[in-house]
């Protein structure tokens, strides 16, 4: 089967309409429906129903919407293991990156990757790293770059590539600091976190439970630049990485007693990893 069919049903049913489909995969709309068309023969059963301006997928289609992505998932496995036998470095490789390790840390590594190994289709993506666990334990992403959750999943290999010092910070201006003792005031200061049920939130909250922190009033921000930007403003304080804290940011108390947040690779420990993403790996592993 032509695995063209296969995505362009999959990307109707996702949208629900032909036109906007025919739009994201720049076909026209009789292309797109004449590939619909094909393959509903081929499986021998209508797969959408048409209501008013958008399509519902019938009973077929929504069995095919569960399953395609593990038949396109092994196609293209199929074709990576036969590539790889050769020992070159090529084909698609897709995985994903948390944003702060997309901006500040991979950028070291993806330059000289991309110039060592011209052959291989990287794609990645910018997703938190909780959805990625996610996606790489799903089989969709073959590894990722993430920081690592509190418990491991052991089907998961992690592979530890970076370390960051934690510091707790608030302006040099902030009204927190003119108390003798700032640490014990903290719960009457709103604190600013990523969202809850994120890695990093688990990981800020453990490390202030560990100094006997108890929050007040939390507001929170997707990404850790946002959140570094916010108390520049005097919103309030936070934990940031080592990197992001420069002027007028300042420590509040000992970043000694704080621990470190531990990064890396995750990928399934049941799959060999293909060529491509085993040189990423070996990459990442290199000191910069």
């Amino acid at each position: 089967m032509d695995t063209d069919l296969l995505r362009t049903f999959l990307s109707v049913a996702s949208i629900g309409s032909f036109t906007l489909a025919a739009k994201k995969l720049q076909l026209t709309q009789p292309a797109l429906s004449k590939r619909i068309k094909r393959l509903e023969t081929i499986v021998g059963t209508n797969l959408f129903d048409r209501v008013g301006n958008h399509v519902i997928e019938t009973e077929a289609g929504r069995l095919l919407r569960e399953q395609a992505p593990a038949i396109l998932g092994s196609i293209d496995n199929t074709f990576q293991d036969i590539r790889d036998l050769t020992g070159r470095v090529s084909g698609q490789l897709h995985i994903g990156t948390s944003h702060y390790i997309g901006l500040h840390l991979l950028p070291d590594y993806l330059e000289q990757y991309i110039d060592t190994y011209p052959e291989v289709d990287l794609n990645i993506d910018f997703i938190d790293s909780e959805l990625a666990y996610d996606r790489v334990l799903s089989g969709d992403l073959e590894l990722a770059l993430l920081t690592f959750p509190s418990q491991a999943n052991p089907r998961l290999e992690h592979q530890l590539i970076w370390q960051e010092a934690l510091q707790m910070v608030c302006h040099q201006d902030y009204e927190l600091l003119a108390h003798d003792n700032p640490m014990n005031q903290l719960s009457n200061y709103p604190c600013i976190l990523p969202p809850a049920h994120t890695f990093p939130r688990e990981l800020f909250e453990h490390q202030l439970e560990t100094l006997g922190v108890h929050l007040g009033k939390v507001k929170t921000a997707n990404y850790l630049e946002v959140i570094a930007k916010l108390v520049a403003c005097k919103m309030g304080w936070t934990l940031l990485p080592e990197r992001l804290v420069s002027e007028p940011l300042t420590l509040i108390g000992d970043s000694r007693q704080l621990s470190v947040r531990s990064m890396g690779i995750i990928y399934r420990t049941n799959k060999t990893l293909s060529n491509a993403a085993q040189a990423l790996v070996d990459l990442l592993h290199q000191p910069q």
